[in-house]
């Protein structure tokens, strides 16, 4: 016998992705304004750093409207071929982007590394102005993300923050370089520090991403508790299977096989279980009973 609830998953979902759509337009489009400041400031002040950040922010741009448009895919509707509906895109959004900055944090190595044996002379004072404008632009776009549940908007909240860090960085730099002229070999440290960390912080994003595309348990559901508390409910004999995964890394499913005493009140242990279920966030649970 197979009893099967369903709390309103799609709902949920759904508000999840269309607010990380609403705030990945909004950040897209204040990278797209920012990407031609970048560029004009790179190539006026000639500062590795803010020459680095061109080929950066240029990547932003794209893996950001890249996120936009895979969040835009995931809030369709369940079709035949996809019957879990398309959540799984804001996940593979949140990979490729992951992958890419990854792969453009080291591509600034590759260009940082030879300046510091070649160091060239960089406008101190040009540098500091774009590393005003770039923290504020910056800014703008963690506080829009910081709220963020989607691993799409984390993975490009994570490349916002780089982007501070780079800037306030680079302002640092700039002031260092106005008041001490012989150092111009700092400009490729400061690009080398962040692309490393940009690299750390996103390889990271992109396991856990990785791990949702695998359906591993999520981290915050304790199977050995939930076992023991459905263990303890009247009339369930054994637990014969289960299975329990994320579509999204937001929230999280579950398949259910019960060994009970039929001569129990089912709808009673179904009620229970689902109750249970509530407290690890599940939001879609099929119940069967053997």
């Amino acid at each position: 016998m197979v009893k099967k609830n369903r709390l309103p998953y799609k709902d949920i979902h759904t508000r999840h992705h269309k607010k990380a759509g609403k705030n990945l337009a909004f950040v897209f489009f204040m990278n797209l304004t920012f990407n031609i400041i970048v560029i004009i400031g790179g190539l006026a002040t000639n500062s590795m750093a803010i020459l680095s950040d061109c080929i950066h922010d240029v990547s932003d741009t794209i893996s950001i409207g890249l996120a936009w448009v895979l969040e835009k895919i995931s809030q369709k509707n369940p079709s035949k071929n996809y019957s879990y509906g398309y959540e799984r895109f804001s996940i593979l959004g949140a990979v490729i982007i992951s992958v890419f900055v990854i792969f453009m944090g080291f591509v600034i190595l590759s260009e940082a590394i030879p300046r510091i044996f070649s160091p060239e002379g960089v406008d101190s004072s040009g540098m500091l102005i774009v590393a005003v404008v770039g923290i504020i632009f910056k800014s703008v776009s963690v506080y829009r993300l910081h709220k963020g549940e989607t691993f799409n908007e984390k993975a490009i909240l994570l490349h916002q923050l780089g982007d501070i860090f780079e800037w306030i960085a680079i302002l640092i730099l700039s002031l260092v370089l106005i008041f001490w002229k012989g150092s111009p070999n700092l400009d490729p440290y400061v690009s080398i520090g962040i692309a490393i960390w940009l690299i750390f912080n996103l390889g990271r994003n992109l396991h856990k991403s990785l791990e949702v595309l695998l359906q591993k348990v999520p981290d915050s559901f304790n199977s050995e508790e939930f076992y023991r508390q459905i263990m303890g409910l009247d009339g369930v004999r054994d637990i014969e299977d289960y299975h329990i995964w994320s579509l999204d890394g937001i929230d999280t499913i579950m398949t259910l096989k019960v060994n009970v005493d039929l001569k129990k009140d089912t709808f009673l242990i179904k009620k229970e279980i689902t109750e249970i279920s509530k407290q690890y966030n599940v939001v879609d649970i099929t119940i069967e009973f053997t």
